[in-house]
């Protein structure tokens, strides 16, 4: 029997209970015995028994005195004794074997084994929880918190017959357990239809553990721009506490210690704003996640693209795209030409399309964000084109040596040739010097030596590449070199002389000497004047056409008006020419000491007629030459200088032509003449 009984109010107790009687008693236990509780030793007092029913107790024969009292109303706090009594002589009280009996109106707490945990992350953990029941029937109900798995319950008897509700927890221990209450609750219901009674039991476990849940704070948060400086914070859960810190700059699979502590500074920058840090205790350590910092900047490596890549053909269409990396995302894009310090503007976008041709225009763009701009560096697209003959070239003379320079623009880099006389040039004849200037443009120089030794010279320039071809032809006269010099000498003398003299005649000189082999393009030197055409543009590598000439029609400058005879014209070596008329025609011609200089001077007698109205008889001229056998010029006579363009040329070879002076009147400046030639086949006849 228990010394102690803790009965909740309103619920029902079992009593447990067993006696023994002395042996000359056994015989007097029967089916007439009957058990009684007294909690007064007054005998007398009905009110000092409890009188349980047979349904109450246990099987007294066998000496089992087990009661249970259903309604707890008859039981009032107090140390009660079991009383036998048989309708025989056995009758008596157990005084040395009694039960207190605590009436409670809250249910008693139940116990937790062990009462307090401590153990590593991973260890087997058991907890077992205990409820007195002193209600058999009606046990009461055990629930854990937090519910950490499956549990075990038993109704288990201790050793003074009382019994208790177990239930038994098994779980690992986690960090997550770590400082988080676990508790066991009983619940107990009355029988009396009052309200359940509840009871807990809880310890605190205290779970050893390496760094858990690792992270990186920073500070500011707001947006970071390039180069900002900022604070990374790195916290965990661990226990026992994070013993140090440690930060590394992660750069792909490549880790750069930076720095210890839990708090680091650092300026960020695009390239380098990602970390990471390291937590340690005497159990282990844990990486944080990388922690990639949004760093905002202005446009970065903006770059230009060109579609289609490559050398492109002259006025092609090409787009351009601009593209960069920025943070955040570049808002326009604006495209410009540059000419030196010179920025022009020339549209907006990502992409832009343009024609292209040979000037190579600079191109670069802008990427703006609200953080900034970035530009592009410059690039020149490559633009493939036709050589060109540029008007820098030319070509100048003494008696001793002709020397022409030859400049070419195309792309791919174009190759020249020579021809001289219809000849290809190479340089075991005469010298010839190709300096490149860039990959674009080819300067060749051409040196001929002692050129008065032929009679009439036709030089032609070629240049040719892949996409074509273009050729330029000098013309220069041996009777000019040495006319030049010859009129130089005494215009040197008498500047030697006469200072003031000397400087008119050597304008009137160097005026009257130029050289009447012109044509379009003509360039002019100091020593000389060497005539060249227009240049010839040609498709594909042909050959130069060398049946073209030039015309050349050489006459000294004429004097004035009221002087003006035809006396006055000079040829080609300094005389005047023959005398008018078919008959003279054979003795105006000039040959070549050499077959192959084909280049033939053309001698001609002017017929001039006045801008006024023409008197009456004078002899008409013939005003419907055939197109092979004339041209016409337009003569304007400025101070005794005669200068003359030259339209319409046709092709034709050494020719003779006579010259049938007019009168002119004094006042007259300008005149117009019509030159008759005759074909060189009727002349020779």
């Amino acid at each position: 029997m228990p010394e102690k009984i803790n009965v909740l109010r309103g619920s029902c107790v079992n009593i447990p209970c067993s006696f023994n009687v002395r042996g000359e008693f056994e015989t007097n236990l029967d089916d007439s015995c009957k058990a009684y509780w007294i909690y007064s030793t007054s005998f007398s007092t009905e009110n000092a028994k409890l009188k349980p029913t047979k349904e109450m107790t246990g099987d007294l024969t066998k000496k089992d005195c087990t009661t249970t009292f259903n309604n707890t109303r008859l039981l009032q706090s107090a140390k009660y004794n079991f009383r036998l009594e048989c309708d025989n002589p056995l009758k008596f009280t157990f005084t040395q074997a009694g039960v207190d009996i605590s009436l409670i109106a809250a249910s008693p707490s139940p116990t937790l084994t062990p009462s307090t945990l401590e153990v590593e992350e991973g260890a087997s953990v058991s907890l077992t929880c205990s409820a007195p029941a002193p209600c058999w029937s009606h046990p009461p109900a055990l629930t854990w918190s937090p519910n950490l798995g499956q549990s075990q319950e038993t109704l288990q008897e201790n050793q003074d017959k009382t019994k208790v509700r177990t239930s038994v927890k098994n779980f690992n221990a986690s960090h997550l357990h770590h400082g988080n209450k676990i508790s066991c609750t009983a619940v107990y219901k009355k029988q009396d239809g009052s309200a359940d009674v509840t009871a807990e039991a809880s310890l605190t476990p205290d779970i050893s553990y390496s760094p858990k849940d690792v992270q990186i704070s920073i500070s500011p948060s707001a947006p970071i721009l390039e180069n900002q400086k900022v604070t990374l914070t790195c916290s965990s859960n661990a226990n026992p506490a994070v013993e140090n810190y440690t930060w590394y700059r992660a750069d792909g699979d490549q880790e750069t210690f930076i720095g210890t502590g839990s708090s680091f500074n650092v300026t960020v920058s695009k390239v380098k704003s990602t970390f990471f840090c390291k937590a340690t205790n005497e159990l282990g350590f844990k990486r944080s996640s990388n922690l990639q910092i949004n760093v905002q900047y202005s446009p970065k490596n903006v770059t230009v693209s060109v579609s289609p890549s490559g050398p492109v053909p002259e006025n092609l269409n090409v787009t351009l795209t601009c593209s960069s990396n920025a943070n955040p995302a570049v808002e326009n894009y604006t495209w410009y030409s540059a000419d030196g310090n010179q920025e022009t503007f020339i549209g907006t976008g990502m992409n832009l399309s343009i024609k292209v041709s040979k000037d190579r225009r600079i191109l670069f763009c802008k990427a703006g964000n609200e953080i900034g701009v970035g530009r592009s560096s410059s690039i020149q697209i490559e633009v493939q084109y036709p050589p060109q003959i540029l008007f820098s070239s030319h070509c100048t003379s003494t008696e001793s040596q002709l020397n022409c320079s030859c400049e070419t623009l195309g792309n791919p880099s174009p190759n020249i040739q020579w021809y001289l006389n219809g000849l290809t040039v190479n340089h075991s004849k005469c010298e010839i010097f190709n300096e490149t200037l860039n990959r674009t443009i080819l300067r060749s120089f051409f040196t001929l030596n002692q050129p008065h030794k032929k009679n009439y010279l036709t030089l032609i320039c070629r240049t040719v590449n892949s996409l074509g071809s273009a050729s330029q032809q000098f013309c220069v006269s041996s009777q000019q070199i040495s006319t030049e010099h010859q009129l130089l000498y005494p215009a040197i003398i008498s500047i030697l002389g006469v200072l003031l003299l000397a400087l008119l005649l050597c304008v009137f000189f160097i005026r009257a000497q130029k050289s009447p082999c012109k044509n379009k393009g003509h360039l002019t030197d100091e020593n000389n004047t060497v005539a060249t055409s227009q240049p010839l543009t040609e498709e594909g590598n042909e050959e130069p056409n060398t049946a073209e000439e030039c015309i050349y029609a050489n006459a000294d400058g004429l004097r004035g008006a009221e002087n003006f005879h035809p006396a006055n014209i000079a040829g080609p070596s300094s005389t005047n020419f023959p005398n008018s008329g078919p008959n003279h025609a054979e003795g105006g011609r000039k040959k070549s000491d050499k077959k192959e200089d084909e280049c033939e001077l053309i001698y001609s007698n002017v017929n001039w007629k006045m801008k006024s109205k023409k008197k009456k008889g004078e002899k008409s001229l013939d005003m419907n030459p055939s197109a092979r056998s004339y041209l016409e010029e337009e003569k304007c006579t400025v101070r005794g200088v005669n200068r003359k363009s030259v339209s319409n040329a046709v092709e034709m070879g050494g020719l003779y032509a006579q010259v049938e002076p007019r009168n002119m009147r004094k006042e007259v400046g300008c005149e117009y003449a019509q030159v008759k030639f005759k074909e060189q086949s009727a002349m020779q006849k």
